[in-house]
């Protein structure tokens, strides 16, 4: 079996997992590693990547390389998302990255990003007869994927991600009325825009992944129960229930949030935008 370790470089966490890959395409998760190396903090704003941020992206590659090739993985695909994308200094991330590393990144497209992520969710959960939405919250952007259990509908790579949103709008803590509202006008825009010519379209579910959503169902099922989630996947949460923990995130400051059961702290200043974002 061909041993690969893949590495999803994104705006708020590095990802890498280690795959042992068979015959037919067929595989085996070994192991799973995920850092918050937020490469994106102020990069939508300055347009830039960070010297700090740089650092940490470029400390937390060299963490899993050395990992991966310790396991056995020497063969290494980097691939990088919207931050590296974006900046006007992406190429000197890659070429600090291949210099220090010996790791050659590809940076992928928004839309390429959303294909990616539907065959990920096709291989991983039952999408049944129906046509479904998938979504996918990132610190960059948002990747909207309506599929069927067989093809790709359309896609739609949204610039709605939560750190973009928090740096481009919410400059107070707690944000001001004015602050949120042109958020959310914003948010709303750039939906209605993206899905003018797709109204009318059927769709029988709702699939949202990424950490962020992750972390708005651990807070959500843990106010429902009184009970840590053991397993996020295939978790269900209602609209009302999304709705519900927005207000709350939206009347605190950070130190108010950090007091939320279940919120994971380092998702303090992004998870309000996120699930703005997400029920939109």
């Amino acid at each position: 079996m061909k041993r690969l370790a893949v590495i999803d470089i994104g705006t708020t966490s590095i990802h890498m997992v280690l795959a042992e890959i068979g015959k037919n395409f067929s595989y085996i998760i070994v192991d799973r590693i995920k850092e918050m190396a937020r490469l994106g903090d102020d990069t939508f704003t300055s347009h830039r990547l960070s010297d700090e941020a740089m650092e940490r992206g470029l400390a937390v590659l060299k963490r899993f390389s050395l990992l991966a090739k310790n396991k056995g993985f020497d063969t290494i695909l980097p691939v990088a998302t919207s931050a590296v994308r974006e900046a006007k200094n992406g190429g000197d991330f890659l070429k600090l990255v291949r210099k220090e590393l010996g790791l050659k990144i590809r940076v992928i497209t928004g839309e390429e990003e959303a294909r990616l992520i539907y065959l990920g969710v096709r291989h991983s959960m039952d999408l049944s007869d129906s046509s479904a939405m998938i979504v996918d919250i990132g610190g960059g952007s948002v990747e909207l994927m309506a599929c069927t259990p067989t093809r790709l509908k359309f896609v739609r790579s949204l610039k709605l991600g939560a750190i973009r949103l928090k740096d481009q709008f919410l400059k107070s803590d707690p944000p001001d009325k004015k602050m949120m509202q042109r958020m959310e006008q914003a948010v709303k825009q750039a939906i209605k825009k993206s899905l003018v010519k797709k109204q009318g379209t059927s769709l029988g579910s709702l699939v949202a992944t990424s950490g962020m959503a992750g972390n708005l169902t651990e807070i959500i099922y843990l106010a429902r129960t009184g009970r840590a989630l053991s397993q996020i996947d295939m978790a269900v949460i209602d609209l009302q229930e999304i709705k519900e923990v927005e207000q709350l995130l939206r009347t605190k400051d950070t130190e108010g949030r950090l007091k939320i059961p279940g919120l994971d702290p380092r998702r303090v200043d992004t998870l309000f935008p996120g699930v703005t974002g997400s029920h939109e």
